[in-house]
């Protein structure tokens, strides 16, 4: 027997009831039908299971997190019950709120400042607290979502005064070389030491512009702006700022020019006479004297130098008066002393 051609059941229904009842009985519609429950389990099966692995994978709303992580993330990404009115509420108030703080943080980051900050994020979580309120009170879950407003309030002021850190800490630095500069700058001016009241001035300069800046990055919820910490790390630079580098060149530099002065001092105390020997030579070849060169040097040590001259004038045809002689020597030699009282 053949394989039984399609089922047309537009042609099914015109037939009669007997026709129909002894093909539904028939040995392909049985396996018709056993393919199609068999279908329908295992379609079934699949959607129980992916049922299941949900329900695993949803967190309980106490482990449901606001943000990623306190120094950064979006809370975008926060898994959240589609039942919990509270838990919507507080995702979308950090949704609003999440771009203009990750600007902030990529600035900080970057080593430069908020202009305003701490006014900025006084009135950021103040205006967000609001709308928080706002929207639970017109859901009526203004004593319901008592919690999540909390958790919102926190995570705002966490990650506020993270970014406050963070510009505190570039704000220090700067000081910090600024300081170096000074003192290195004014040692190397003086040429000698700071004393106390110098570096003092320095370091107090430098703290009452700390005190500036940070004063308005700080917002109204943060209490400790870490000046201690920034004052002790100015302290100690201004009180070893001898042990750098740059000072030590220094100091060993000054330490020779005092030595090579003390020893100028040393020989120039006291009455002292000086015999400098030198040597003049003059060479006087034939002609009228319409040509002539002169040379001078020192020779010796510095304190104590002597003196060597050469000259050459052509007046060899001229005659030497001085000498009485019809024309003069060659060469005149003539030893010299100079004597320095």
């Amino acid at each position: 027997r053949g394989a039984m051609p399609p089922l047309d059941f537009e042609q099914l229904n015109a037939i009669g009831a007997g026709r129909r009842l002894r093909l539904l009985r028939s040995p392909a519609c049985c396996r018709l039908r056993a393919s199609t429950w068999a279908a329908a389990l295992a379609w079934a099966a699949v959607v129980s299971l992916l049922a299941a692995s949900r329900r695993a994978a949803v967190p309980p709303r106490s482990a449901t997190p606001g943000l990623a992580a306190v120094g950064g993330g979006s809370p975008g990404g926060a898994l959240h019950s589609v039942a919990d009115p509270c838990e919507d509420l507080r995702s979308e108030t950090m949704q609003k709120v999440w771009p203009g703080i990750s600007r902030w943080e990529q600035t900080s980051l970057r080593g430069r400042t908020v202009m305003g900050f701490g006014a900025k994020a006084s009135r950021l979580v103040a205006r967000t607290l609001a709308g928080f309120d706002a929207r639970a009170e017109k859901r009526g879950l203004t004593e319901a979502c008592a919690a999540e407003r909390a958790s919102v309030e926190r995570l705002l002021k966490q990650q506020m005064h993270s970014i406050f850190l963070v510009q505190r800490s570039s704000i220090e630095q700067a000081l910090y070389q600024r300081l170096r500069k000074d003192l290195l700058r004014k040692m190397q001016r003086k040429k000698r030491e700071l004393n106390v009241k110098e570096k003092l001035r320095l370091l107090h300069s430098c703290m009452h512009d700390y005190d500036s800046q940070v004063r308005e990055l700080t917002p109204s919820f943060v209490e400790n702006t870490e000046r201690d910490r920034a004052e002790k790390r100015l302290s100690e630079l201004q009180w070893g700022v001898h042990e750098l580098p740059e000072a030590k060149e220094m100091q060993q530099r000054w330490k020779m020019e005092r030595m090579r002065k003390l020893g100028t001092m040393r020989q120039s105390k006291g009455l002292s006479v000086s015999l400098s020997p030198g040597m003049r030579m003059m060479f006087r070849p034939i002609g009228f004297g319409n040509f002539q060169v002169y040379s001078r040097r020192q020779v010796g040590p510095p304190h104590n130098p002597n003196e060597v001259a050469m000259g050459l004038l052509n007046d060899g045809n001229v005659v030497d008066v001085y000498n009485k002689a019809v024309t003069p020597p060659l060469i005149k030699f003539q030893p010299t002393v100079g004597v320095d009282v």
